[in-house]
């Protein structure tokens, strides 16, 4: 258990040095001292540390927390090494970098090696919980029934994988390679991370004293069909890129994670969010934040930054979620006996620095700044300037956060010598 809780703070580390980097190379006066041909691995390295590897090991850990820890179980040491394998691809520039939507790829040995790695541990760990899924999808908890679907959605999506690796065409072409080969698979990923966000936010009303009813565990169902359907259509389509098929993965995201996740939003903000304790505070802050980069996506038009203002605010959410299910651990564990002050502001200043963040990349989209474009070389526009630099100053803010977070988890670890009180040891 303790390995998957590790994993998550080097991931979310080690994603947001790079994010610090990608940030740096798009802030005027910062970029011209950065080599460019890196700013793509880098921006890889960013999002497959921190937003797949980073989510997939915490939900990891949640199960091995909720369903119980299996001392004898090492599905982590593959996990690890791949880790660390794509961490080097990127971080050295390694192969080519390949901007397709879902898994940013690096055309690099090492790189596949690592996915593959890591993807092998996290399976192994999902299907060693399987046969308690059965049971706690029957149970009136909604977080046992959340967990239990995460464990059924985590089996789904490399099963996905699989068929899309042997259905899809090879071609030239290899920005379509990659996107064919990880459109379905990768919605069956958002579906996994939707199932994370709900189980922490209902962890975090929990520990705020305030349980969700046993009906809003039926809304859970809703994560189910459309992966279902997904991989149905991973067998029998010709062309996972097609107009029908890009219909029906909207349409998964409007009702099968839209519907759930509103709905939840909505109770608690009207029972839990802001009504005292940083748990409270954390939970609120992370629905506000998602509010924001949903509501982002029905403004899109385009391919501009006010895409990656979209997912950066929904990410985002899941982040300060995760963050304040830290803190809860590391006490919970025996790791710490008290949060110091400092450490509760930082998901405060995570979270006004993702802000602006967001609202810096959607308005200079607005104004037609282009997304995954190294430098400032395309500002034509005062207003667009201004946007950028709030940007960076969001992120840089945003980053601090960040590192408070890391340092301050690691140090506590550290200082524990990853032993925590006796009874969880």
């Amino acid at each position: 258990m303790r390995a998957w809780f590790l994993l998550f703070v080097l991931s979310i580390g080690s994603g947001g040095f790079f994010a610090l980097l990608v940030a740096l190379a798009r802030t005027p006066g910062v970029s011209d001292y950065i080599p460019p041909q890196l700013f793509y691995h880098w921006l890889i390295g960013h999002v497959d540390l921190a937003l797949i590897i980073g989510f997939l090991s915490f939900l990891s850990f949640l199960w091995h927390r909720y369903f119980g820890e299996d001392r004898g179980s090492y599905d982590y040491i593959p996990a690890y090494l791949g880790t660390f394998l794509l961490f080097l691809s990127a971080l050295l520039g390694l192969g080519t970098a390949v901007h397709n939507n879902y898994v940013p790829t690096i055309v690099h040995p090492f790189f596949f090696a690592g996915i593959a790695l890591f993807g092998a541990g996290f399976a192994l760990s999902a299907l060693r919980f399987l046969p308690l899924t059965f049971r706690e999808l029957r149970s009136g908890d909604p977080l046992g029934n959340l967990l239990s679907i995460s464990v059924l959605l985590s089996l789904l999506m490399p099963s996905a994988l699989l068929i899309s690796y042997l259905r899809t065409p090879k071609t030239e072409e290899v920005y379509l390679y990659f996107e064919r080969l990880y459109w379905l698979p990768g919605h069956v990923h958002q579906f996994v991370n939707a199932s994370l966000l709900l189980a922490g936010w209902v962890i975090l009303s929990q520990v705020s004293g305030r349980k969700p009813p046993e009906f809003m565990r039926f809304l859970n169902l809703l994560l189910l069909p459309f992966p279902a359907i997904y991989l149905l259509l991973q067998i029998f389509a010709q062309d996972s890129l097609s107009p029908t098929i890009r219909m029906i993965t909207t349409a998964g995201y409007a009702v099968g994670i839209g519907i759930p996740t509103l709905a939840y939003a909505f109770y608690f903000l009207a029972k839990v969010a802001f009504r005292g304790g940083l748990f409270a505070n954390v939970l609120g802050l992370s629905v506000l934040m998602y509010a924001v980069g949903a509501l982002m996506g029905y403004l899109i038009a385009g391919s501009d930054l006010r895409i990656p203002a979209h997912y950066h605010g929904v990410i985002a959410s899941i982040l300060i979620t995760l963050m304040g299910l830290t803190f809860y651990y590391l006490k919970d564990l025996g790791f710490i006996s008290h949060l110091p002050g400092f450490v509760r502001v930082q998901p405060y200043l995570y979270g006004v620095g993702m802000l602006l963040f967001v609202l810096g990349l959607f308005w200079a989209g607005v104004y037609g700044a282009p997304r995954k474009t190294f430098g400032t070389g395309y500002i034509e526009s005062f207003k667009v300037y201004l946007f950028m630099l709030l940007m960076g100053v969001g992120s840089v803010l945003s980053v601090i956060g960040g590192v408070i977070f890391v340092l301050y988890v690691l140090s506590s670890i550290i200082r524990s010598n990853g032993h925590p009180r006796e009874e969880e040891a």
